[in-house]
């Protein structure tokens, strides 16, 4: 499409001077005028503002697949960790004093809670803080329960999962996170919160009766405390093979910006196939009644096919089980989450 330009500049009637000729001297006459102005930098037009040179990105840590597989092994060796249950007691000792061998200081918020089935339990969210006295923080999310049954099986629909992925993969790569920071100073603070009941929830039923857990903690958590963190990341089935991390549409709502430093650490990291940035509807986890009801903005880095359009076919099945779990993925997750952090605040 050709651009049309109209002139509106006086004719050369009274000089007998051609538009033309008019059109020359005043495109003369502009050049002049241009190149004659002052150079407001005094340096002949090379512009010597200050530049502010990038940040360069801190090195990580090295993340520990191995270990983060065997802290998944050590939660399903216990059994599927449904609240009420002897193993879910077992595991919540046992994340807990895993956190306390880091040196974090951990605290347990017990509560009453009826599930979905009218079963009534006391759920028990877990916090490890490192360098609880920093007044900036980041706060890393993971639930521990696993599924009450396997309502998208075909055989044994009632019984409770292993939930190696859903729930242990969480799990597992942030404890590893937590050891590693307890070593090497990230220069901010982190609390690895690990949530309760998130798992339980009404098959099709309202968003309320999932993540029970993290509701309670994010409408009775401390509003001081809560200026003091800039942002959370939620891992949730983070261990199988052939993952992908699609942006997640409730994150994008409530934190893009936290969704865009994370997408493009991966990418930086060589991760893009995996942290892709399709993005999809908005979802009901975690980081739902966190952003909602504490306005802590946070993301989900969770599990979903774009293509087939769900979680995946060990989701709320038997076979969520360590067969299923795959190191490379926990290696991913676990680099790009440390990268984040490791850069959120430079010395």
């Amino acid at each position: 499409m050709g651009i049309k330009i109209i002139d509106h500049s006086v004719g050369s009637t009274q000089t007998g001077v051609s538009s033309w000729s008019a059109k020359l001297m005043l495109t003369c006459l502009t050049v002049f005028m241009f190149s004659c102005s002052p150079n407001n930098n005094g340096n002949d037009g090379v512009d010597t503002t200050p530049k502010t040179p990038p940040v360069p990105r801190v090195a990580a840590p090295a993340f520990n697949a191995d270990s983060a597989y065997a802290y998944i092994k050590a939660q399903v060796d216990f059994g599927p960790r449904v609240p009420g249950s002897k193993e879910h007691a077992a595991c919540a000792q046992y994340i807990q004093d895993k956190l306390k061998s880091f040196g974090l200081t951990v605290t347990v918020q017990k509560s009453p809670a009826t599930l979905f089935n009218g079963t009534k339990v006391e759920m028990q969210n877990i916090t490890g803080a490192y360098k609880p006295e920093r007044t900036e923080r980041v706060l890393l999310v993971a639930h521990w329960d696993t599924r009450l049954m396997a309502d998208r099986d075909t055989s044994r629909v009632n019984e409770p999962i292993d939930g190696a992925n859903d729930g242990g993969s969480g799990v597992g790569v942030l404890l590893e996170i937590a050891r590693i920071v307890a070593q090497n100073d990230p220069n901010i603070g982190i609390d690895f919160l690990f949530v309760d009941a998130e798992d339980q929830g009404q098959p099709g039923g309202a968003n309320e009766t999932w993540c029970l857990g993290s509701q309670y903690w994010a409408q009775n958590v401390n509003s001081e405390y809560v200026r003091t963190v800039k942002y959370g990341i939620l891992l949730d089935m983070v261990g199988a093979r052939g993952a992908v991390f699609p942006r997640e549409g409730t994150s994008m709502y409530y934190a893009a910006s936290v969704v865009e430093k994370v997408w493009s650490s991966a990418s930086q990291l060589g991760y893009g196939h995996m942290f892709v940035n399709s993005v999809t509807g908005q979802t009901v986890d975690d980081n739902l009644f966190i952003s909602r009801y504490s306005s802590i903005p946070c993301i989900d880095i969770v599990h979903y096919d774009p293509a087939e359009q769900d979680y995946g076919p060990f989701h709320h099945r038997h076979i969520d089980n360590m067969d299923i779990i795959e190191k490379s993925t926990l290696d991913a997750v676990g680099r790009v989450v440390l990268d984040v952090i490791y850069n959120e605040k430079t010395k």
